[in-house]
């Protein structure tokens, strides 16, 4: 807009100038020399002299004009340049117009190595190139900013991968042709801490897993042990007779395939899950119960279950250990409030679109001070010794990015036979298929 008022006055000017000399400068002549021969002559010499002093004043003019453009676009692109961010623009005939110096310092492309879409996604995408070109061209239809919450893994120049988000948004028209601006954010080094702290949580679920393990042990193997040994007592004093060497046997036998069993149910769960399968939901919290084991029991809490049996298609591994994490919240929250009618509330229902999990519990609820805070990464109410503050968080993660569902949590007050409780729900929505 700037440099077309420039241009503008320019104009101006130069018409000014030479439609005041068209009229008067003959007129000036001719009042000081009657020879039209040399006024002829005047007027061509001057006209002359009066262009190349008009095309030198212009040329100056321009110039200077044209300066304060370039210097403008100097300032844009040091700017440009200057961002943390990498930022690329690009039109809709596909070429790149600009990448700035983050940019090319992140993936280590030169500018012309990355000029034009193909050749950037074929870089940066590998074998996704030609899908990821596809929702790049389909951008120009944007009027609004896009933040674009998908993920990306970029592969820079010197083999290494970083992951990257874009936020998209329309730009001017350069030479008639669409733009867009998109700058992107480098959580390559957050994913890295995410899959740390994802280890962290499974381990920790894994302890809870053996050491239930060892209470469902704990009981067949006292039993083969115990048969083992009357049958060896019973033959060294020459008692032993058919009827107690079978039942012994049976018993032993029956033991040995119980701890198969238990070994079976609870592989499973060591598997990570590599792909979407379709799972009942009852038998996910099946597997957690069985999990949470004696353990729970032996302390007195007790689980109320409405749950609608259906299958959905996500993950059902991930699924358990967000179960366990709220699960063993609860346990924690009954201690450390000392409560002692320790409920579990689990409601499982469906509606047109998804999956819904309520599970509430009556140990008081949670402080307003933190509720808010409590899917923060390390954020954590227990001593120091005793927590890491990545269970409701890593919840979040499984249930929002890996399951594409939501999880939000609210104090609730309700009645149980005749008696009022308050406690913490946390209400688990999961798309049927994804």
């Amino acid at each position: 807009m700037k440099s077309s008022r420039e241009a503008f006055k320019i104009v101006i000017l130069y018409f000014t100038i030479y439609f005041l000399w068209f009229l008067f400068s003959d007129k000036l002549i001719y009042l000081f020399i009657k020879n039209n021969d040399l006024t002829l002559f005047l007027e061509t010499s001057i006209n002359l002299f009066f262009i190349t002093i008009t095309s030198i004043f212009l040329y100056i003019i321009i110039k200077k004009s044209f300066s304060k453009v370039e210097d403008s676009k100097y300032k844009l692109k040091d700017t440009f340049n200057s961002l943390a961010s990498p930022v690329i623009i690009l039109d809709e005939d596909g070429k790149i117009l600009m990448v700035n110096k983050t940019f090319k310092e992140k993936t280590g492309y030169s500018y012309s190595e990355i000029n034009t879409v193909d050749k950037w996604v074929k870089k940066a995408y590998r074998e996704n190139a030609s899908k990821r070109k596809e929702e790049i061209m389909s951008l120009f239809t944007l009027k609004e900013i896009k933040d674009n919450n998908s993920t990306y893994t970029i592969h820079t120049k010197e083999e290494k991968e970083i992951i990257w988000q874009f936020n998209i948004a329309p730009f001017m028209k350069i030479d008639g042709k669409k733009t867009i601006i998109s700058a992107a954010l480098d959580i390559t080094e957050l994913k890295e801490k995410e899959k740390i702290m994802m280890q962290q949580s499974k381990m920790a679920a894994m302890g809870e897993i053996l050491e239930n393990i060892a209470h469902q042990w704990r009981q067949p193997l006292s039993a083969i042990s115990t048969a083992s040994t009357g049958v060896k007592l019973q033959y060294d004093l020459g008692t032993l007779n058919n009827e107690f060497l079978t039942e012994s046997m049976d018993l032993i036998n029956n033991s040995a395939q119980h701890l198969s069993k238990t070994i079976d149910d609870f592989r499973g769960f060591f598997k990570p899950d590599q792909k979407k399968e379709f799972f009942k939901i009852t038998h996910t919290f099946e597997k957690t119960m069985m999990i949470t084991g004696k353990k729970f029991k032996s302390e007195g809490i007790t689980f109320i279950k409405d749950i609608e049996d259906f299958q959905i298609l996500n993950y059902d591994n991930a699924l358990v250990q967000v179960l366990l994490n709220l699960f063993n919240n609860s346990k924690d929250a009954f201690d450390e409030n000392g409560i002692k009618d320790k409920f579990i509330f689990i409601d499982v229902y469906n509606d047109e679109y998804n999956l819904i999990i309520q599970i509430k519990d009556t140990a008081g609820g949670i402080s307003s001070k933190i509720i808010t805070k409590i899917f923060e990464p390390y954020f954590t109410t227990k001593h120091q010794s005793h927590g890491t503050g990545i269970g409701l968080y890593m919840c979040e993660e499984i249930i929002s990015k890996h399951m594409q569902g939501k999880i939000k949590v609210k104090n609730k007050k309700f009645i149980y036979k005749d008696k009022k409780y308050t406690g913490a729900m946390f209400t688990i929505t999961l798309p049927h298929t994804i």
